[in-house]
């Protein structure tokens, strides 16, 4: 059933496409979280080893020029990608066919999953102990 724009009338959807639908929204968030829970280890091993660096410094004579700080907004920003990227392909596709749905999120994915391996490659060369 068309409607008077010509598109395809919401109740007229198939219930196939919505629970293709739903089958990609947990495929992604799950792939998303997995990635939100490797940033949140890189943030308490960076944090940590830094910490320990610095009380190594602290404890050995006057190296105070060599203490490092935890680099915190990289940090949270990495732990910000896969959220930030499922949210927006959430939004992008919320009218969308099943199709479009699958192309954005997956897109989504690979874009999040490149600024994140940047970034757990770059954290650790601006503390280059």
């Amino acid at each position: 059933m068309t409607a008077v724009g010509g598109g395809v009338d919401r109740a007229a959807r198939p219930h196939g496409q919505l629970l293709g639908r739903i089958v990609i929204w947990v495929v992604f968030a799950v792939l998303l979280a997995y990635m939100t829970v490797q940033s949140v280890g890189n943030l308490v091993t960076v944090s940590r080893s830094v910490q320990e660096f610095n009380a190594f410094i602290a404890s050995s004579s006057g190296g105070d020029s060599l203490r490092r700080a935890v680099p915190w907004v990289w940090l949270v920003l990495d732990i910000a990608i896969a959220p930030v990227a499922f949210a927006v392909a959430l939004w992008v596709t919320r009218r969308s066919s099943l199709a479009v749905t699958a192309a954005v999120f997956l897109l989504a994915f690979a874009a999040a999953g490149a600024i994140w391996l940047d970034l757990q490659l770059f954290v650790p060369r601006l503390l280059d102990f």
